[in-house]
């Protein structure tokens, strides 16, 4: 269900639908709250969008506590506190784990959307096999990274793919299987790898998000700009080059697919980074030669 921008209904729909939370709305703004659960063959996927202050996970019902919680942050920062010292900070591409038997906050940094995966408790424990069911995702191994490009699969609400009985069953079962070696990659030293190589992973992990710049990447890496461009430019590309050529392959690959299924102009320039649709035709024709449209037809004429 969608929810109207009313903090009351706001907080039956998030019981309903994740469990025990209350929310504590910004004074300072208008209250906007909207959460909707999707069923993809018995897999729970909840899409959220909302600027609360502060949304509290309470233990007063035990009855919710039967799931994890694999959250993809889309949009926005979103701030987590379980007890005194452990706090995680979540941004757009990010993912963590949270589990339903703990108390913690979350703090939205104004407005934020993201998605819940919902996965059963037991399964997840016993995938993980340690205590502790609860953290941030690392994304420096190759589990993390399927990981990472499985959720972000599962952000879009309107994905132009079918889903079978089948479904559900099979992802949880994936997503759950890559828990254990996406965070027991966390013990790799960072430092150990290529520099260049986790600035490759870094731009691929956030390239839906049309705030990836060089000075970005570089903020991500704790490096200079002049450090990053270094790093690409034995091959003579630039990073913002190389960004842009990524997110083209991307967008061609969207617009050869069939009719049916397929998102519009519009959406797979924002899916993919673009802010402006312009731009992202021009730049679309000087890497093809053809418009997105013209490509497009060219593509459905000769499948």
């Amino acid at each position: 269900m969608s929810t109207p921008d009313d903090i009351g209904t706001w907080n039956a729909s998030v019981r309903q639908i994740c469990g025990e939370f209350s929310t504590i709305a910004n004074p300072a703004a208008p209250f906007i709250g909207h959460i909707h659960l999707a069923d993809l063959g018995g897999l729970g996927v909840a899409h959220i969008e909302t600027n609360a202050c502060t949304i509290k996970r309470r233990m007063s019902d035990r009855q919710n506590d039967q799931n994890c919680f694999l959250i993809m942050q889309i949009q926005g920062e979103m701030g987590f506190t379980h007890g005194a010292q452990e706090q995680i900070l979540l941004r757009p591409g990010e993912a963590a784990l949270l589990d339903s038997a703990l108390a913690y906050d979350m703090h939205p940094q104004g407005l934020i959307r993201q998605i819940s995966v919902h996965l059963p408790r037991d399964q997840v424990r016993q995938q993980l096999q340690r205590p502790q069911l609860y953290g941030k995702l690392p994304h420096d191994s190759l589990s993390g990274q399927m990981l990472h490009n499985m959720l972000q699969q599962l952000c879009y609400e309107n994905a132009p793919f079918s889903v079978h009985a089948t479904d559900g069953c099979a992802l949880q079962d994936a997503l759950s299987a890559l828990l254990r070696p996406a965070f027991e990659g966390r013990n790799s030293s960072a430092e150990e790898q290529p520099l260049r190589q986790l600035a490759e992973r870094c731009i691929r992990r956030h390239l839906h998000d049309y705030r990836l710049t060089p000075a970005f990447v570089a903020q991500e890496l704790q490096i200079s700009k002049r450090k990053l461009y270094r790093l690409f430019e034995a091959d003579g590309e630039s990073v913002s080059a190389h960004i842009l050529r990524l997110r083209l392959q991307q967008s061609a690959l969207e617009l050869g697919k069939p009719g049916q299924t397929a998102l519009n102009i519009t959406e797979i320039a924002f899916r993919w980074g673009f802010s402006d649709v312009s731009q992202f035709s021009r730049a679309f024709k000087r890497m093809t030669g053809l418009s997105p449209r013209a490509y497009r037809q060219q593509h459905n004429q000769s499948a």
